[in-house]
């Protein structure tokens, strides 16, 4: 509402992009999905040679983030705590790139012995992933070039061994568990070139597999003994292209309005699995598409107070593709298949925000709130959320 507010204050004039273009924080980086916004220092921080020439500390406390970046001669360097995750990364004008990792790792060791049994346990146990993300990026003549390398590991991996001896022999038992994910990903934009419209496109995927692994040596009973590599059953490849873009429909010298849509399509492709047992081969395909069209008003108060609104909402649709084929020593081979289709209608999400800017002092706050699935009912309280943070520049 707020932004359809705007909309009917502002004139066919064209606007000043300077006074715009403004470094805002998380408040307005969260509410903003269109590829014309203006700067922030989120968005900087995901295309690493935007840090370029920035002097600056920004500080989130709502979303428990700090950013910090110093220039010297040609390069910047900047440090972040985002998303979890710490940052290092190092930017020019021409180039910038950064690597992230997690900080909330903990493992656990245990260990259990007993000399009468003459039993020795160990185990040692993750209980958060590992997260280890590689960004590189450089501006073209007219589009930005961003790429994304990422490896995790999913929390709960374990290794156990279990030791016994006694006057027979060793006996010994080895029991793993480890989860892998392996991606990467590509964005273009015309961000530096870009007017009135605006647009990114690229793709990204995914390889998620878990390894399962026991064996088992005695000496006592080595008929007995096996080394087993199970096949995971969620093994998977997952696959995403988008576009997203922006138009200014609407401008003067204090005000602008975006409207534009995001789309997304995404595949995750299963591995076959193949049960000897029951003679039987599963294959599973899950794919869907999202569209998720926004607006986005921005106001310039006065010299020291911006305003903004926006509002988006999700439709998306998924499908599942499930194929299993039985042989069987008698009959035929049997072939069944399973199509199921499904469409989701999502929850309109409004926001709106302020930002305040004193010489080199910057503080930003804004709030969301998602309506009921019917939006005659008014807002969801339980979706509300707030957003305060500050930035300081040198």
């Amino acid at each position: 509402m707020l932004s359809l507010f705007f909309a009917t204050t502002f004139a066919e004039n064209e606007s000043d992009t300077a006074n715009f273009n403004v470094l805002h924080g998380s408040a307005y980086y969260n509410a903003t999905r269109t590829p014309g916004e203006a700067p922030s220092v989120q968005r900087n921080i995901y295309t690493p040679y935007l840090m370029y020439g920035s002097n600056l500390v920004a500080l989130g406390p709502t979303n428990v983030y700090g950013v910090a970046s110093y220039t010297s001669g040609e390069h910047t360097t900047f440090l972040a705590y985002i998303n979890s995750q710490a940052m290092l990364g190092i930017a020019t004008k021409s180039l910038g790139f950064s690597f992230a990792f997690s900080v909330g790792e903990k493992l656990s060791f245990f260990e259990q012995s007993s000399p009468y049994h003459k039993l020795k346990t160990d185990e040692i146990v993750g209980s958060s992933a590992n997260n280890f993300t590689l960004r590189l990026s450089l501006p073209f003549t007219s589009v930005d070039f961003t790429t994304t390398l990422r490896y995790s590991q999913s929390n709960g991996d374990s290794v156990y061994t279990w030791k016994y001896a006694d006057s027979e022999g060793k006996t010994v038992k080895e029991y793993s568990r480890l989860s892998h994910n392996f991606g990467g990903g590509l964005t273009f934009t015309n961000k530096p070139s870009a007017k009135d419209f605006s647009w990114s496109f690229g793709a990204s995927a995914n390889r998620y597999f878990q390894t399962l692994d026991s064996s088992l040596t005695s000496e006592e009973l080595p008929d007995e003994n096996y080394d087993v590599e199970t096949r995971s059953n969620q093994n998977y490849t997952y696959i995403n292209l988008f576009y997203n873009f922006g138009d200014i429909i609407l401008k003067s010298k204090n005000g602008r309005v975006h409207i534009g849509n995001n789309t997304s399509i995404t595949a995750n492709i299963y591995d076959w699995l193949k049960d000897k047992e029951n003679h039987r081969m599963d294959y599973y395909l899950r794919g869907s598409i999202s569209f998720t069209p926004h607006i986005l008003a921005e106001y310039i108060l006065n010299e020291y107070v911006m305003l903004w609104g926006s509002t988006y909402y999700t439709w998306s649709s998924s499908a599942l593709r499930e194929k299993y084929i039985e042989h069987w020593e008698i009959h035929e081979e049997t072939r069944n298949n399973l199509m199921e289709f499904s469409t989701k209608t999502g929850v309109p999400y409004m926001s709106t925000g302020a930002r305040f800017n004193y010489k080199n002092i910057t503080l930003e706050a804004g709030i969301e709130a998602g309506m009921y699935s019917n939006p005659f009912r008014g807002f969801d309280g339980s979706a509300i959320a707030y957003d305060f943070a500050g930035i300081i520049t040198f």
